[in-house]
């Protein structure tokens, strides 16, 4: 049953919440709200899997885990020739290490090591085993441990680099080796924010490379294709958490140092990689015992590790949902739970208890599983697959955002010109749609738990108008009052300075909480897991504050850095905005995706935005109505020059033409701060005149 929870409850619990921690009402506002939302949709999640009983439910559970997840990571790509290639094997005495490289999509190279028995007989199970971020990638020390431990065994495993780590570097310098970002989790950073722009996720391409490593060893007849399993640690164990019930070959499975929830590694203040954040998980139900959930009553191990920062109670309660679940699906004894008394990493424990386990399911023998400590491991070059180290200098690989680009290019949708103002009002109606469905931005009303600081300046008995100012510096911030809220006033315009959840005066400032990021960018992706992109939020706060500040029938929007985009979207969705004015803003969402050095802040992703709309459409359906365009921005926040705004804006400068409207578009570029307030003191007094 779904706990009964009201708006007015959110409301009180966010608010104690700020004062029990004794931090300003504002300061932790977001925070608050932030957790009271995760710990609203867990039990609801936490109760719905609780009731289910019957094989019957679990296979509903598993169809719902699959079909969310396909939407998740977005489409696999059509299934291609491998192109494998056998590039040498390392004798390493009671086991063989195959270098191999193969294609799980066309040009794009996958560099992996095939570990074996050195004797066998007759077909082996094997195991698939993504790696962590460490930057050797599948040459990391542990992983090598836990490969050779596994072949010693009498069982096969194949891992390989993942995409950013090891012979796979997505940036690298040309004829250099370098790479202009660091390997593992800053890469996939890079790569998994662009991913979103396209509705996607950066796990598509690392699920996508697990499914080829199934499809390599059933083509090898050395192999039991009905004794195959997944293993994986931290990063990899992210991918085994999330992929093991998504193909039925996966017979058993082993995550370490990875399980616990969504909501546990929120409140432990863990960022995460994108691949580690799905889009809208936890609005539809799914979280990692639902995950696991959907791979039962198969044999699964979960590792865990006591002083990890992942958090041991959070997988201690997720691994409590799981044992229920076994239980009531008749296999109970299916179901492990191996903890070692050490902090993040697989450890000598953690292998041998997993290389036990497969044993035990996929051979069907009881086996001591020691390791030697004394085993030689072997150098990333010995290992390496490339001459050079590098897919991308050796085999011309194909990246990742060449690939984003190409479906991007292949997926922007094309607007005819409007011709005259009855087509314009279809192609207005559609961008409008297209806002609220990408935006999530809901209805247009204040949330319980969200206060939106504002300020108010009156013009005195002489105003001509009413303009809201919002900006993610804040309202308050000197540059935005001297050159713009200044501006404003002396046209004779009363001016609503607000703070939009999480800018200004309500920004989380947390004092007694220390934090290795910034808190824009951990609430931009818990909005994401949230199903509700941050930016809409604010969307919804601009939109549902206007209406309450003023008695005007109509008002002017004026927005500064990432402000100017959410105040265009506000006219796009509200006729009663009269003019718009946006300052300092990205010119396009495009360009984030094309420039790996984009410099904008995560909040201004929109999952799927670039299928949908870019910020061209936005500006040219505000028409006919004013807009200024003052300093339009780069993806890294540099200011274009006029030829290049002339370029991002001439399809808004087409639409305006269409409806007779070229003088209500102005763009202005390279303008310092006083000729900023001169144009915007002229422009609003031109506009009420």
């Amino acid at each position: 049953m779904t706990p009964s929870i009201t708006r007015r409850d959110l409301w009180w619990v966010a608010l104690a919440g700020a004062q029990a921690s004794g931090q300003s009402r504002s300061g932790a506002m977001l925070w608050e709200f932030v957790r009271e939302y995760l710990r609203v949709l867990d039990e609801r999640r936490s109760q719905r899997l609780a009731g289910a009983e019957s094989e019957a439910d679990f296979a509903e559970l598993r169809k719902r885990v699959r079909t969310e997840l396909r939407r998740m990571w977005g489409a696999f790509p059509p299934r291609s020739s491998l192109n494998p290639s056998h590039v040498g094997t390392l004798d390493a005495g009671d086991h063989r290490v195959e270098r191999i490289v193969f294609e799980s999509r066309p040009g794009f190279h996958v560099t992996a090591n095939l570990y074996r028995p050195r004797e066998t007989s007759g077909p082996l199970p094997a195991v698939i085993f993504p790696v962590g971020h460490s930057a050797e990638g599948k040459a990391g020390e542990s992983y090598q441990r836990f490969c050779q431990l596994i072949a010693r065994n009498g069982m096969a495993v194949l891992t390989w680099d993942a995409v950013g780590q090891g012979e796979r570097g997505q940036f690298v310098v040309p004829g250099t080796g370098a790479s202009r970002f660091r390997p593992g989790s800053a890469q996939h950073r890079v790569l998994g924010d662009r991913c979103y722009l396209l509705g996607g996720n950066l796990m598509e391409f690392r699920a996508w490379d697990a499914t080829r490593a199934l499809d390599y060893l059933e083509s090898r007849p050395e192999f039991d294709r009905s004794r195959l399993g997944i293993a994986g640690q931290s990063g990899g164990g992210m991918v085994t958490l999330q992929f093991a019930c998504f193909d039925d070959r996966i017979r058993a499975a082993f995550a370490s140092c990875a399980v616990a929830s969504f909501r546990a590694k929120t409140e432990a203040l863990l960022i995460a990689d994108p691949e580690q954040v799905l889009y809208g998980t936890l609005r539809a139900g799914i979280d990692h015992p639902e995950l696991l959930a959907a791979f039962a009553p198969k044999p699964l191990m979960i590792g865990a590790a006591v002083r990890d920062y992942v958090p041991i109670a959070g997988v201690r309660r997720t691994h409590g949902e799981l044992a229920a679940v076994y239980e009531k699906l008749g296999e109970p004894g299916n179901l492990q739970l191996a903890e070692t008394d050490a902090g993040h990493g697989l450890n000598r424990e953690l292998r041998e208890a997993a290389v036990r386990f497969f044993a035990r399911v996929l051979r069907a023998e009881a086996r001591p599983a020691e390791e030697d400590p004394d085993a030689k491991v072997q150098t990333p070059g010995t290992l390496a697959c490339t001459a050079s180290g590098q897919v991308s200098a050796d085999l011309g690989s194909r990246s990742v955002l060449e690939l984003l680009r190409e479906t991007a290019d292949e997926s922007t949708p094309e607007f005819p010109l409007p011709r005259g103002l009855s087509e314009f009002e279809v192609y207005q109606s559609r961008i409008a749609a297209r806002v609220k469905e990408v935006t999530r931005v809901g209805s247009f009303k204040s949330e319980f738990g969200i206060d939106v600081p504002s300020r108010f300046l009156d013009a005195g008995v002489y105003s001509k108008g009413t303009a809201f100012v919002v900006a993610d510096q804040g309202k308050d911030h000197p540059v935005v009052q001297r050159y713009l809220v200044d501006a404003i006033l002396a046209a004779s315009h009363s001016v609503y300075g607000l703070d939009l959840r999480g800018w200004g005066t309500s920004a989380i400032e947390i004092p007694s909480l220390e934090v290795p990021f910034a808190w824009d960018d951990f609430i931009a992706y818990r909005s994401l897991e949230l199903g509700r992109p941050l930016f809409g939020q604010r969307l919804k706060d601009l939109l549902a504050t206007a209406p309450m500040q003023t008695r005007r029938r109509e008002w002017i929007v004026a927005g500064v850095g990432i402000g100017g985009l959410v105040v265009a979207h506000a006219a796009v969705l509200d006729p009663r905005v009269s003019a718009v004015i946006s300052i300092q803003a990205p010119a396009s969402l495009r360009s984030i995706l094309d420039d790996p050095e984009a410099t904008q802040p995560t909040s201004c992703i929109l999952p799927g935005v670039l299928r949908s709309y870019d910020i061209r459409d936005i500006y040219a359906s505000i028409a006919p109505r004013p807009l200024l365009i003052v300093n339009p921005q780069d993806a890294r926040r540099r200011p274009l020059a006029s030829e290049q705004a002339s370029a991002a804006f001439k399809w808004a400068e087409d639409v305006y033409s269409a409806v007779d409207a070229s003088p209500a578009l102005r763009v202005e570029c390279e303008l310092g701060r006083s000729a900023v307030r001169e144009v915007v003191q002229q422009w609003v007094a031109e506009v009420a005149s």
